[in-house]
């Protein structure tokens, strides 16, 4: 049972919230607060209200933080119409709001990214009425969809994605990603002071301040140490943040090499590693150690087209995964040769995931809907298959168009920005962001990591690319502008192509005339 302290914390966060947006420049703050909302907000711990989402972690973060930067944006038109505007930061400045100035216009992109949007929220519709049926197994009676269920999923996605849409409007710039990722590798380097702790004397901190804990406690006990899980609901909640967490300080890194903060940063990657390998997450681990050397060898068009590659296997993982074009027994052999009860443990994932999928196929389009229709049972009731991965958990939801349209938000502007990684100036802050995505993208296959954090950075992916086609093309005109404008105020020059010079007046002095046209001298 939940104690007076979890129930204070959930309630009291909007206060936090207030203080931090009264402290700091409106991205900065809404880094600060959806990170630490994260890391500190009671799991498992709310009121469900019929008809509307949960009054929950995911909700507090989300909501408090978008009525923040609402609030802020209110109050700064008030002060502009009133005349008490303080003056705009210098283009390039750190934090600057993308949306302050004429910029911020989205062009290339846009229709993809509405497109994706809209499926998401309309696809729900279909779901609902292919399963207006109720289902019936044993004992187990699950209602069918209503039509006004259909509002009750779009909230709780709205709800979901919005990190992502405020992160696409007020983490769009260069610098905003360089805020995200120093907000998120300093929240994650105080987390590791509590995960040490937890992995001496065991995860109990949780259940010591909020009263309960999140998981079995017999998941947590790895051989003579602990997996910590902090105030996550599981201890790979926590491994994989501390593997982006280890990833972003190395895109620091990059993007301070050339000044004195470099180092710092790259002994903070370092020192998480170490964290990370003190937790005894096999998955996470290998998802490190495959992409911390990218970051660190290669630039940042190289990062791009890697975080691109990985952000389309993602996005066919599914049709792979049901055609078995993926190497599920390879992976069991060579995990079994490192650990053979982590190879058991993958196996059992294999083994449900094809239980899910099959389930899944069955209605392909839109999925089986809410309520755990999507899971599987046998003939009485009993559920039979375990469902961990979060692509499976979205297609047997959503179907394939719910994927399309997750997936897609996730990764699509990492293929984008790799695409045009040539035209664009991509820092590598962008490209570590991307590498950072993309170690969150494959631990979805395994595991249901989804957080506010990961929807923040491909938000802020999504509006970096839509914002530098923008000022791309603004840079680009007032460039040829400023090349007309020179050429046409030199007085000796008027070209009429590529090495003619064409003189507009006559030279007045005869002895700059040629000798034929000179006159003779009187006398």
């Amino acid at each position: 049972m939940a104690s007076q302290l979890a129930h204070l914390v959930l309630f009291g966060w909007p206060l936090v919230v207030f203080f931090i947006f009264r402290r700091f420049d409106r991205p900065t703050a809404l880094c600060i607060s959806v990170v630490a909302g994260y890391l500190l907000v009671p799991q498992f711990v709310g009121f469900d209200l019929p008809l509307v989402p949960p009054y929950d972690k995911q909700l507090v973060v989300n909501v408090w933080a978008a009525v923040m930067c609402l609030l802020v944006g209110v109050a700064n038109l008030q002060k502009q119409n009133a005349g008490m505007t303080r003056a705009q930061p210098a283009a390039g400045a750190a934090g600057k709001d993308p949306a302050a100035d004429g910029r911020f216009v989205v062009r290339r992109g846009r229709l993809l990214f509405w497109s994706l949007l809209a499926l998401m929220f309309g696809a729900t519709m279909i779901t609902a009425t292919n399963n207006s049926e109720p289902l019936i197994r044993g004992t187990r009676f699950l209602s069918g969809l209503r039509p006004y269920d259909v509002l009750s999923i779009d909230l709780a996605l709205l709800i979901t994605i919005t990190p992502f849409l405020l992160a696409r409007r007020y983490l769009a710039t260069p610098e905003s990603h360089v805020i995200l990722l120093k907000v998120f590798v300093v929240g994650c380097l105080l987390y590791s002071v509590l995960a040490l702790w937890e992995i001496r004397m065991s995860p109990q901190l949780n259940k010591q301040f909020y009263g309960f804990s999140t998981h079995k406690f017999a998941q947590a006990v790895r051989g003579d140490s602990y997996r910590p899980i902090v105030f996550m609901n599981h201890g790979l909640w926590l491994a994989i943040l501390l593997c982006m967490s280890s990833i972003a300080a190395m895109a620091l890194w990059r993007e301070k090499l050339k000044s004195s903060d470099a180092a710092k940063w790259f002994l903070a990657s370092i020192y998480l590693l170490v964290i990370l390998f003190l937790c005894s997450s096999l998955g996470a681990l290998i998802i490190l150690v495959l992409l911390l050397p990218l970051v660190f060898l290669f630039g940042p068009g190289m990062q791009l087209f890697l975080a691109a590659l990985v952000s389309v296997i993602i996005l066919l993982y599914p049709m792979l995964r049901g055609s078995g074009l993926v190497p599920t027994q390879a992976i069991y052999n060579a995990t079994a040769q490192i650990d053979a009860k982590r190879a058991e443990s993958l196996l059992y994932r294999f083994d449900n995931e094809d239980e899910l999928l099959a389930h899944a196929n069955r209605k392909p389009l839109a999925g089986w809907g809410t309520w755990g229709r999507n899971r599987v049972f046998n003939e009485k009731g009993g559920d039979i298959a375990a469902t961990d991965g979060y692509w499976v958990i979205v297609v047997g939801v959503y179907g394939w168009l719910g994927y399309i349209a997750q997936f897609g938000l996730m990764g699509i502007a990492t293929i984008l920005l790799a695409l045009n990684r040539r035209r664009l100036r991509v820092t590598p802050a962008t490209a570590g962001l991307a590498m950072v995505m993309a170690a969150a993208l494959i631990d979805l296959i395994p595991n249901a990591t989804t957080s506010p954090v990961v929807w923040m950075m491909a938000g802020a992916l999504m509006g970096r690319y839509q914002t530098a086609e923008a000022v791309a093309r603004e840079t680009n005109v007032r460039k040829a502008a400023a090349d007309r404008g020179q050429r046409r105020s030199d007085p000796a020059e008027a070209a009429d192509g590529p090495g003619q010079v064409v003189q507009k007046h006559p030279p007045r002095g005869g002895r700059d005339r040629p000798l034929h046209q000179r006159r003779p001298r009187e006398g």
